[in-house]
């Protein structure tokens, strides 16, 4: 009698074990699901933000790419200009008077029969000097336009410097964002691991205490029953 009844205590003992021990694992799993769900979810999370910093900067990089070959153009065709001006001025120099009629008419959009020579002279009636002087007045504004081009080219330049420096810091962020959630990942790591690690000594610490009061009791009983 005494044996059977040191046996019951012993499986209540060990039933109540193993049930702590299927909680503790439940409880252990939920948790790890709910850690592994969300290093999924930060994950997918910096892989996207990842992704569009890319798409960004390479729209980026081939939009800079393309200005700076028009801009490159364009100085090229500025300089071919200013060296074909300078030419020209030299020859004006040396152009005979009717010539240089002719070069002040075409220049001057003046109207046929509005520019004349006399000898070393060259005389223009009042039509023509109104089309002349029209057509020295887009000088000035010609040379602001090219200054207010010249700033803006200058504050074009130092936007595209700011702008690398902002998808420069952008990349950064992405590897420091990878970095953290890997911590993060590291860190939801050794958080299950320490609660399994506690989980297990806390059953074995039940089970003690289960034995011995299983152990205790059947002592007892097995002296009440002798008595």
């Amino acid at each position: 009698m005494r044996l059977i009844i040191v046996a019951i205590v012993v499986a209540a003992s060990y039933f109540g074990y193993s049930h702590y021990l299927d909680s503790s694992a439940a409880k252990a799993e939920a948790k790890a699901a709910v850690s592994e769900q969300a290093k999924v979810a930060a994950q997918a999370q910096v892989v996207l933000a990842a992704q569009q910093t890319a798409q960004v900067t390479a729209q980026y990089q081939a939009m800079v790419q393309s200005l700076s070959a028009q801009n490159a153009a364009l100085a090229t065709a500025l300089t071919q200009r200013q060296a074909a001006l300078e030419t020209q001025k030299k020859v004006d120099t040396t152009l005979p008077p009717t010539a240089l009629a002719e070069r002040l008419q075409t220049l001057g959009s003046a109207p046929t029969g509005s520019v004349a020579v006399t000898g070393d002279n060259i005389t223009l009636t009042r039509p023509g000097a109104v089309a002349v002087v029209q057509a020295l007045e887009i000088i000035p504004v010609l040379q602001q336009d090219l200054k207010d081009e010249t700033a803006l080219e200058v504050a074009t330049a130092a936007a595209k410097a700011q702008a690398d420096k902002v998808i420069d810091a952008q990349a950064t962020q992405i590897v420091d964002l990878n970095t953290a959630r890997a911590k993060d990942s590291k860190a939801a790591s050794d958080e299950l691991a320490s609660v399994k690690a506690q989980a297990k000594k806390n059953s074995v610490k039940w089970f003690k205490r289960g034995f011995g009061l299983g152990f205790i009791a059947g002592i007892f009983a097995g002296h009440a029953a002798g008595i």
